[in-house]
């Protein structure tokens, strides 16, 4: 048996990467606010904003030089000289006395523009009016400082100093949106790695590396059709074969797994096949019905037995409205005799199908009697096939008390959902129960991404509808009596006339 993680490897399939990024795209905006709160919160609880006020200078001589070169030295030697002059405390004080302060309230620096005679001077304060004015109140007094170190240096003013609009040193608040934007980035990156990285089955190549059973057929994804009024209202229209709406892709994948049934009553005498899935919301009941409606479509007899007795969905999918007198799980529970318990035939097809309506949260005494395999045993002599829908075995132990009394059983598996360790235990488990394990359905594949796959075409860019479809009531009026059907011992007691359907 093969274990998960044993042929671990990194499986990309597009719609399930995107499912998952749209499904946690609350946790990459989470990291966007949390990115901009915490800037937020470093700048007013620890960060003190610094405002450095510029201007640039030209040192040149008085005198003059009899060589452009030469002079253009000496003033770069007395920039540079210069540069250590605006450093002094004589200076800032002189600065601080002009504009009435007490102290020289920041920090002052001076640099040389490479070799030229430019010089850059700089003040910076945690008040931008204070940096502009300490800088203008220092080229008003370095005059009277110059003079006493070089008489012959003259220094103009070439861009004159302005007031600062923003901090200098605000590397947060100025890469704030950069800062963001990668927060979200490396969640998004995140989420991404975790998808890869699980262990479930995405698509149909690798299928055999993960599952130990054979693949028989695969459903592709199939968007429902619901008018503007359905989606406001949130409904949900089940996706039958027959409908006007169902894609040719659609419809042929059943056709497929309806040959498959086909070949094993044909050669190996199976009529009776479970319908199982590990877990809720994978397409089980969905794929029971259409498969039951694919041989009934070929001519074969069929009878679909609703055994989800916790959550019924069969009369659902069928959009069944009209009320039940009589479950099946009456007949289970040997409330209504099998012989009196009423079927419904579909479309006037050879499919007649056993509703459930009520739940049952304890369905164990249902399927530990004998009642089960007696109506089995019957049907099997009435019918070419037996389709049963049963819970999920994650859900309940009844499946596999049920995958015992059947010939074969499908296991469903929808991509994406359930981990590949979940899915082999539950063919284990169908192993130990003495049941044999048909095959697996892998349900909801996409199609590689391409133009025409993304327009909803088929590998020839043609959109089709199923050619199955006419235009007549849902169930015949009356039905089907089980009289002639069951051969089952009447053990239950005498039912009212009003216990079976009408």
């Amino acid at each position: 048996m093969k274990k998960a993680g044993s042929n671990f490897s990194i499986t990309f399939e597009w719609n399930s990467l995107i499912k998952d990024l749209i499904r946690n795209f609350w946790a990459i905006i989470l990291a966007a606010i949390i990115a901009w709160m915490g800037i937020s919160v470093f700048e007013k609880s620890v960060y003190t904003p610094t405002y450095t006020s510029s201007a640039v200078l030209v040192v040149r001589s008085k005198s003059g030089s009899n060589g452009v070169y030469s002079g253009l030295s000496a003033s770069s030697e007395m920039a540079t000289i210069f540069t250590e002059v605006f450093k002094q405390p004589s200076l800032k004080k002189l600065a601080a006395e002009h504009l009435g302060m007490s102290k020289f309230d920041g920090t002052i620096s001076a640099e040389v523009n490479g070799t030229t005679n430019l010089m850059n001077i700089y003040v910076k304060s945690t008040n931008p009016e204070t940096a502009f004015l300490l800088l203008s109140s220092v080229l008003e007094v370095y005059p009277k400082v110059s003079e006493i170190i070089f008489a012959d240096a003259v220094i103009d003013v070439l861009s004159a100093p302005k007031m600062p609009t923003s901090p200098s040193n605000s590397v947060l608040t100025r890469y704030r949106n950069h800062i963001v934007l990668l927060s979200m980035l490396a969640v998004a990156a995140m989420i991404a790695l975790f998808s890869l990285m699980r262990e479930t089955v995405k698509e149909e190549r690798g299928f055999s590396d993960k599952i130990d059973g054979r693949l028989i057929g695969t459903i592709s994804h199939e968007r429902p059709h619901l008018s503007i009024k359905e989606k406001l209202r949130h409904r949900k229209r089940s996706m039958l074969i027959n409908d006007a709406y169902s894609s040719l892709k659609f419809t042929e994948d059943y056709q497929r797994i309806a040959t498959k049934l086909e070949y094993a009553k044909k050669n190996k005498g199976e009529r009776v096949f479970e319908i199982l899935s590990v877990a809720e919301n994978e397409g089980k009941s969905t794929i029971a019905a259409n498969t039951a409606i694919a041989l009934s479509n070929r001519g074969y007899s069929v009878a679909l037995l609703d055994l989800d007795v916790r959550k019924p969905s069969m009369h659902k999918i069928f959009d069944f409205e009209k009320e039940l007198k009589t479950d099946f799980s009456d007949v289970l529970s040997k409330k209504v005799a099998f012989s009196k318990f009423s079927f419904f035939r579909y479309k006037k097809s050879n499919l007649i199908i056993a509703f459930n309506k009520k739940s049952h949260a304890d369905s164990s005494e249902l399927f530990q009697s004998d009642m089960l395999q007696k109506c089995v045993n019957a049907l099997r002599e009435k019918v070419d096939f037996v389709i049963i829908d049963t819970p999920p075995a994650s859900i309940s132990a009844d499946a596999i008390t049920v995958s015992s009394i059947v010939d074969a059983v499908l296991l469903v598996i929808r991509t994406d959902v359930v981990p590949v360790k979940d899915i082999n235990d539950a063919i284990l488990s169908i192993s130990d129960a003495g049941s044999k394990l048909a095959g697996c359905i892998l349900n909801d594949v996409y199609k590689p991404f391409t133009l025409f796959g993304q327009m909803g075409s088929d590998e020839s860019g043609y959109r089709g509808y199923s050619a199955y479809y006419k235009n007549h009531s849902k169930y015949t009026n009356l039905p089907v009596s089980m009289q002639d059907l069951s051969d089952v011992e009447d053990t239950a007691e005498k039912p009212d006339d009003n216990q079976t359907n009408e």
